[in-house]
């Protein structure tokens, strides 16, 4: 039997622990793993139906705070994923979602939040990183040349049809200046 002095204060600590974990959740320094499972199905998405990225104080909490993840091995940003949303039985309860299946699967859509492989895998990179930033300035760098280096092999032609280059809106041989270009 409780003695009339411990109800009391356990009614008080009850209510203080109440108390504090609505501010805590209302200001933002902490989401439950079903808020979290809610944000990340918003990306579970194709890239041009995904909303924007979340705000820096939501990315505070659920990008990691390793600034390499987001750009290393895919492996790496899926575990982390799992990890946020709750553990080992999240790949359960996703595994037998389709990937047609648009929004229903906040595993892949954390993935595509947190992941920077924008090339490959259509990741939206929202998590910030001065580390993955350079490096994904890089793969831009390589994609470019390697465009380059592929004009440069087919002669300006793409699908054996004359490439034109010119900005004069016209399909044509000349350049901008009216002169004919050479091949």
């Amino acid at each position: 039997m409780m003695s009339l002095r411990s109800a009391p204060l356990k009614a008080l600590l009850t209510l203080v622990a109440l108390l504090s974990s609505r501010v805590a959740s209302e200001s933002g320094s902490a989401l439950s793993v079903s808020e979290i499972e809610d944000i990340f199905y918003l990306y579970d998405v194709p890239e041009n139906d995904a909303p924007d990225c979340q705000p820096q104080s939501v990315d505070n909490i659920i990008c990691p705070k390793d600034e390499q993840l987001p750009c290393g091995p895919i492996e790496n940003i899926v575990e982390y994923c799992e990890n946020i949303l709750g553990g080992a039985d999240i790949v359960k309860k996703f595994e037998d979602v389709k990937e047609i299946e648009a929004g229903k699967n906040a595993l892949a859509g954390c993935v595509k939040y947190i992941g920077y492989h924008v090339f490959d895998l259509d990741h939206m990179a929202c998590c910030e990183s001065d580390f993955c930033e350079d490096w994904i300035g890089e793969q831009f760098e390589k994609f470019a040349m390697s465009e380059e280096a592929e004009n440069a092999q087919t002669g300006g032609q793409e699908d054996g049809m004359f490439y034109d280059d010119d900005d004069d809106d016209m399909d044509d041989d000349m350049d901008d200046d009216g002169f004919e270009q050479e091949f």
